[in-house]
């Protein structure tokens, strides 16, 4: 990838997480106006995760298939138009809460969607040591635009109303899918050969299960992606248990809410801006066992806090510590057979919307009991442990060779092989 379409994947890519930022967080009220009941901000919460959970194994047996990058942009078209039909709706007065359901849910599905395509596409495109930059990248850029999102919606909506907002918010998807389609244009354009036509029941369960089987050869990338999902595992749980924690335990109110929370946006920023540098001065298992040393450190040091100052400095360093995902997703794409990319991210996927659903169930549960400092301890000593199978893991070869820097390596369009349903493959400039 040249210069000048890496800048243009990470306008994409910030441009839609200005839409996200705008969006949840206004629909939100919009739910609560449109039921009058507080409770029904937790279904939209579980609609959020529903597709990653139920429909990520079929989002990515199509993405093997095709070209995915012209999927994320395809994905973003999907957002503007069921935003767009939203705010026609809502200035209507005919949103009613089911509608309001369906659109979490097709706009969470749009977002599963995204990044599981760009996340393939990068991986086939990309050579080895720029996949790691690229990682970084995306978050630096995801980060930043979600955060600039969130904090412009509450001024947008009080300038301009509930209905302009949510067009606001889609015109910023529409505008990520036509900077995302130059991107896809400068891919290579993936060709379906003969057998691409190929369909039905078992066509679709033998890919999957081919996929599965890939996993159970190669257990680095079960290794890598669990590391991803123990880390987003903690972050639905900070997610899910912040805004009574600021409440009933720091007495604060949302202002001091959303400050704490732009800290973690503000940590995954600047740590983005350096991760790739440390890790080529220090090592990669280094730094990888830091971030979650620093996440322990972090989630102790949040769950003893008393007042904002320290709650925002405990939010930055949870926030610094996501590199050890960008490091693992990193390490698992060089472990995955570019064939089976898509198929393997969404595999692991599938476990990320469980494991939302478990951890939002407990803190449910636990509302009321003033638990959540000892949760936020319970998942630093999580962090520890994960640090020691950490250590022990990367001693061995098959870890640890995914773990140290490679010479840069000729772009995928120098290397033939053939692709599963997609049989040729034509370099673009």
């Amino acid at each position: 990838m040249t210069p000048q379409t890496v800048r243009l994947y990470g306008v994409s890519i910030a441009t839609a997480k200005v839409g996200t930022g705008f969006f949840f967080l206004i629909n939100t009220w919009l739910v609560i106006g449109i039921t009058g009941r507080p409770s029904s901000a937790a279904i939209t919460l579980v609609m959020t995760v529903l597709p990653g959970l139920l429909l990520s194994p079929f989002i990515g047996l199509a993405l093997d298939r095709c070209q995915p990058a012209r999927l994320a942009c395809q994905a973003d078209l999907l957002r503007w138009i069921v935003l767009v039909g939203y705010g026609l709706l809502y200035a209507s007065g005919r949103a009613t809460a089911p509608v309001a359901y369906a659109v979490s849910f097709l706009i969470a599905l749009g977002n599963e969607i995204q990044t599981l395509s760009w996340r393939t596409a990068v991986a086939r495109e990309a050579s080895r040591e720029q996949l790691f930059r690229l990682n970084a990248l995306t978050v630096v850029t995801g980060q930043t635009g979600q955060i600039m999102g969130a904090a412009a919606s509450g001024i947008v909506l009080a300038a301009i109303g509930a209905a302009a907002t949510v067009g606001v918010a889609s015109t910023t998807y529409l505008l990520a899918a036509l900077s995302g389609f130059v991107v896809a244009r400068r891919m290579r354009v993936v060709e379906f050969g003969p057998h691409a036509s190929v369909s039905g029941v078992k066509k679709h369960l033998s890919d999957l299960r081919s996929g599965m089987r890939h996993i159970s050869e190669r257990p680095e990338i079960a290794f890598f992606y669990g590391l991803m999902v123990a880390n987003m595992t903690m972050i639905f749980g900070i997610n899910a248990m912040l805004a009574p924690f600021v409440r009933e335990e720091l007495r604060l109110g949302a202002d001091a809410f959303g400050k704490i929370d732009a800290g973690y946006a503000l940590g995954a920023i600047v740590s983005g801006l350096f991760v790739v540098r440390l890790a080529d001065r220090f090592g990669r298992r280094t730094i990888l066992v830091l971030a979650f040393l620093v996440a322990a450190c972090s989630l102790f040091a949040f769950a003893q806090c008393h007042g904002f100052l320290a709650g925002f400095v405990a939010y930055v360093g949870l926030g610094m510590s996501f590199q050890s995902s960008v490091i693992a997703l990193s390490a698992a794409q060089r472990a995955t057979d570019p064939h089976y990319q898509g198929r393997v991210n969404a595999s692991f996927n599938v476990l990320n919307g469980a494991a939302g659903l478990l951890i939002y169930g407990i803190v449910a549960i636990s509302a009321g009991h003033h638990l959540y400092r000892q949760l936020y301890g319970c998942q630093a000593a999580a962090m520890l442990i994960l640090i020691s199978v950490a250590v022990f893991a990367s001693r061995r070869h098959r870890i640890s060779q995914f773990l140290t820097r490679e010479e840069p390596a000729p772009s995928l369009d120098s290397r033939s092989s053939p692709m599963p349903a997609c049989e040729q493959a034509v370099g673009r400039s």
